[in-house]
């Protein structure tokens, strides 16, 4: 407990540790679908939607990686620049309901309508703000090539299937967003330190092992990810359960 208490006071640049595990986890996801692709960083785009602990940090870890972000969305609309966010800047200016200062805003950025958060054309979509903000009636506006789940239940189910006929990937939020409550675990369990350096490092070689066994599944078994990773959670939950109950693993 006292380890969680200390790691609870880290900050990073400025942002405290237990604000940005989550968002480092859901841009691993994101530049491990990507990599698998066969893509550099720097020649992906992404947007966005939420600013707040999720959002903020999920673009701080895209931009860091290289990606270019070029939409953020939040309760006030959408500030976009085909040419790329200063991510930095703009988290310098957030206050904490996650609103961007538009008086800090550099030339090129663009101020459009919330509901136009859609429309800008991206490679990588993070919905990480509201549940249900993609159901099939945004099927046709949605302009990437992937989808990672930031918030919970972002996509609607019908709607997830309608993207996979278009041959966009959602990664779900299960996996992609489940850093958070890992990170607690693991800070409290010693398998990392209270320090933004062993955390990270945790935090990306699980979530990309998880995304590329999901996506092995899914691709072996010619199911959807989140069918796939269903599968590994029942499988997981099985092992648990012979632990438990003292019974041997199979070979």
């Amino acid at each position: 407990l006292e380890r969680l208490a200390a790691a609870f006071t880290v900050e990073d640049d400025g942002i405290g540790l237990d604000e940005l595990v989550g968002g480092c986890g859901v841009a691993e996801a994101a530049l491990t679908v990507v990599e698998r692709a066969g893509l550099d960083p720097a020649e992906v785009t992404a947007v966005v939607q939420g600013f707040g602990s999720i959002g903020g940090a999920t673009a701080r870890f895209l931009a860091r990686a290289g990606v270019r972000v070029v939409g953020i969305a939040d309760v006030e609309g959408v500030v976009a620049n085909p040419a790329g966010l200063d991510v930095e800047a703009l988290l310098a200016t957030r206050d904490p309901g996650g609103r961007i200062d538009r008086e800090s805003l550099r030339p090129g950025d663009q101020r459009r309508p919330g509901e136009e958060w859609l429309d800008v054309r991206c490679d990588v979509l993070v919905p990480a703000a509201v549940s249900y903000c993609i159901d099939d009636a945004q099927v046709p506006q949605v302009l990437a090539r992937w989808v990672v789940e930031g918030a919970n239940v972002p996509v609607t189910v019908s709607a997830e299937a309608l993207l996979a006929g278009r041959g966009i990937t959602v990664l779900p939020d299960f996996v992609a967003n489940s850093s958070t409550n890992s990170w607690w675990w693991w800070v409290l369990s010693g398998d990392c330190g209270a320090d933004s350096g062993s955390s990270y490092a945790l935090i990306r070689e699980t979530m990309r092992d998880m995304v590329t066994r999901m996506l092995d599944g899914a691709d072996a078994a010619a199911v959807s990810p989140r069918a796939a990773a269903h599968a590994m959670a029942e499988a997981n939950l099985g092992a648990v359960a012979r632990r438990t109950a003292g019974v041997p693993s199979p070979p």
